[in-house]
């Protein structure tokens, strides 16, 4: 699947950038809020640490939403699909910039 593929071309960016903005746990992991919404949101049921597992999901979130554009894709809908899927992910990014979760510094 090219949607995977690309979803896993783009992942080791965003991870490097994410790890980068947390500073070695002193930044305020802007690029992790940015690319990684869900997990950082999830940090808040873990005592607001990025444990192992969210580290995991992090790493599957774009390959997973190259899959979902793909598989929506063979049947003619991944353009809706990608909508869906950044309109979503920016409602989840707002939330990890209001406040939402701490600043993990």
């Amino acid at each position: 699947m090219a949607g995977v593929g690309i979803g896993a071309l783009i992942t080791p960016v965003a991870a490097m950038l994410a790890v980068w903005s947390g500073g070695a746990g002193h930044g305020h992991y802007e690029f992790a809020r940015l690319f990684f919404p869900y997990t950082m949101l999830l940090t808040r049921l873990v005592d607001d640490v990025v444990t192992l597992p969210l580290i995991v999901l992090a790493l599957a979130q774009f390959p997973l939403y190259g899959a979902i554009i793909g598989i929506a894709g063979s049947k003619g809908s991944s353009a809706v699909a990608g909508v869906l899927l950044l309109v979503v992910h920016i409602v989840a990014v707002v939330v990890c910039f209001s406040g939402a979760i701490p600043n993990l510094s």
